[in-house]
């Protein structure tokens, strides 16, 4: 079992990165537009239906593929509300039950939208319990990941308080955009789960981590740059750091357990 860095930009840019093994191989791209999903799947944010964005689609080789060998990348999405883990304004509840009365565009086409979108059968969507911003993966298969590229859906004229969307130029300013590419590393780790800090036993301490892996990355070492322990996952996991704009609060990063059917793990 190999671990593999994630590496946004162009060829050129994955090539200088490359420390063993071959080379880089195509592996998706981060942004905002999504993958060949039907929109109507597009994951929303639980408490007032307002549609995620794309951060980035992503590759997954044979090995970590583990919900099935049919399901070959996994995308992922995010949505800034500070207030996610409280129920639903009034309104909001209301109109996602049907009843537009209190909502301040009722003829707004979104909510025609809302109504007639259905879950993605192989997607999911988490709250952060810290920072009340929502998550999703979905699971892809190839002709999801290979085919014309999805736009998000509309969003919704009125937020509710808390929802915060950053502007697009600060994502991209801050963010990892643009082709994906997995590169092998050279890492002890490979194989073995992180696990929780306190219960590792044959998981190696890698000094100079930040100078030889990418925090981006598929299986091997743990890069989160705030790792408490919080975080049991196996050794088949995917952690993310800014990819097309994705903040996680604190700066940390964000991890998939790709064995798990809960597969974000916040906090």
């Amino acid at each position: 079992m190999k671990a593999y860095d994630v590496v946004a930009g162009p060829y050129d840019t994955a090539v200088a990165a490359r420390r063993v093994g071959p080379a880089p191989q195509p592996a998706g791209w981060a942004g905002p537009a999504g993958p060949a999903i039907d929109p109507v799947t597009w994951p929303r944010s639980p408490r007032t239906g307002q549609p995620l964005v794309h951060d980035a689609t992503i590759g997954l080789p044979a090995d970590y593929r583990r919900r099935s060998a049919d399901l070959v990348a996994i995308s992922v999405f995010d949505w800034p509300d500070e207030h996610g883990f409280l129920p639903a304004p009034a309104e909001f509840a209301a109109a996602l039950a049907g009843d537009l009365s209190q909502v301040a565009h009722p003829d707004d086409p979104f909510w025609g939208d809302v109504a007639s979108a259905r879950p993605h059968p192989h997607a999911g969507v988490v709250g952060d319990p810290d920072t009340g911003d929502f998550y999703a993966a979905v699971w892809l298969t190839a002709a999801e990941f290979t085919g014309e590229r999805t736009e998000r859906p509309r969003q919704g004229r009125q937020l509710a308080p808390g929802e915060d969307l950053p502007p697009s130029d600060d994502r991209v300013r801050f963010g990892l955009f643009g082709d994906l590419w997995l590169i092998e590393r050279d890492d002890p780790n490979a194989g073995r789960a992180p696990g929780l800090s306190w219960q590792r036993t044959d998981y190696v301490d890698v000094d100079d981590k930040d100078d030889r892996f990418s925090h981006v990355h598929i299986g091997g070492t743990f890069m989160d740059p705030n790792d408490t322990g919080r975080r049991d996952v196996s050794a088949w996991y995917l952690e993310i750091h800014r990819l097309g704009g994705l903040w996680v609060g604190d700066d940390e990063n964000l991890v998939l357990d790709l064995a798990t059917d809960r597969v974000i793990s916040v906090r």
